[in-house]
């Protein structure tokens, strides 16, 4: 077989060791080098081998997609000092929901995620169990962290709460859509009966929290919702409000496999607890426990 040029659909199920229904789901997902002849679908066994060995590389990288952390990031950029060149770990901050739709979707292999959910008042295990919809997952706790409002310096406005953000000359700097910190301002909004017309700059996003707090550190925004570590990092005043979980999701197929089991060996209650100080407004109690 393999010196055929060609595949039938039968004769790459065979190869690839796989059912022919889950090679039509690839043709289906334009993930599997394929041409169509005479109504038929062949395979080049060329295109196909140098696919399987791209895909053999890429299972040696781990893509850590969701939620802007500055601890998960110091995290892998450890894993990387550590482990290169034989693994290598890549963050992309597209907010949590995304994140848990790219672990879904075999995109990720880690989803980092803080969705606070209102009807039950839990942390993140909703949204999972939403968008893991029968698949078997492991929920690992990184950390609990404060968020709160990130205020210019001395608060020159005198901002105490959320009502105070509907002052018309406040200037708010807002998160991206489907990120957790997105999620937990317009819950606080609506707990409050107020708007998104009454915020003057709710329509202004940027996409992490150190992105928010340098606006505010620039004099382009007066306040935004983010972490007190950013707070801290850039001397700006902070008005906690929440204490929030922070939990990092993956599939139990290759939790105990590597580079996936040597990157949440990093997440050793006793290592983290040495961050305490470096990482204000973050508490490893529960750091490194499964919640599921």
């Amino acid at each position: 077989m393999e010196n055929k040029q060609l595949l039938t659909t039968k004769e790459i199920a065979i190869y690839l060791k796989i059912n022919e229904k889950k090679i039509y789901q690839l043709i289906q997902e334009g993930s599997i080098p394929c041409t169509r002849v005479v109504g038929k679908w062949l395979f080049p066994m060329a295109q196909i081998n140098r696919w399987l060995e791209e895909n053999t590389e890429s299972s040696k990288n781990i893509l850590v997609a969701g939620s802007d952390d500055p601890l998960l990031i110091n995290l892998i950029e450890e894993f990387n000092r550590t482990y290169f060149p034989q693994y290598l770990a890549f963050h992309a901050s597209v907010g949590s929901q995304k994140g848990l739709i790219s672990l879904a979707e075999g995109k990720a292999q880690i989803a980092g995620v803080h969705l606070f959910h209102p009807p039950t008042g839990e942390y993140n295990l909703p949204y999972i169990k939403k968008h893991l919809a029968g698949k078997k997952y492991t929920v690992i706790n990184l950390a609990y962290r404060r968020q709160g409002l990130l205020l210019s310096p001395g608060n020159p406005h005198n901002i105490k709460k959320i009502t105070d953000l509907t002052r018309k000359e406040i200037r708010f700097i807002n998160r991206n859509p489907g990120s957790g910190t997105r999620y937990l301002f317009d819950f606080m909004l609506e707990k409050d009966k107020i708007t998104a017309s009454q915020i003057n700059g709710y329509m202004t996003e940027r996409m992490t929290h150190l992105e928010t707090a340098l606006e505010i550190l620039k004099g382009t925004a007066d306040v935004g919702m983010g972490l007190e570590y950013s707070a801290h990092l850039l001397k700006l005043d902070f008005i906690p409000l929440i204490e929030e979980r922070f939990d990092l999701v993956t599939l139990k197929e290759g939790f105990t496999a590597h580079p996936l089991k040597d990157f949440f060996a990093f997440l050793e209650p006793e290592k983290l607890t040495l961050k305490t100080a470096a990482f204000k407004g973050y508490d490893f109690r529960n750091c490194g426990s499964s919640l599921i």
